[in-house]
C-alpha cells in the first residue's frame, strides 16, 4: 500500500511538471491545486498507516 501511495505522489509531481508544457501554462493553477491535494491525501494516508502500526495495543498484560 505504501508503494502505491508513493507512486501516486510521484505521478502527481510529474504530471504537475509536464502539464505546463502540454497545455502551455493555461491549466497550471488547476493542476497545481489538484496535485497538491493528491499529495496531501497521500501524506495523510501514510500518516494513518504509520499511526495504526505504531499504536500501542489495548490489551494490557496483568
Amino acid at each position: 500500500m505504501k508503494v502505491l501511495l508513493r507512486l501516486l505522489v510521484l505521478a502527481a509531481f510529474l504530471f504537475n511538471l509536464v502539464s505546463y508544457f502540454l497545455w502551455g501554462g493555461s491549466l497550471q493553477a488547476l493542476t497545481s491545486v489538484g496535485s497538491g491535494l493528491i499529495c496531501l491525501a497521500a501524506a495523510g494516508g501514510l500518516w494513518l498507516l504509520r499511526s495504526r502500526r505504531t499504536a500501542p495495543s489495548s490489551s494490557v498484560a496483568s
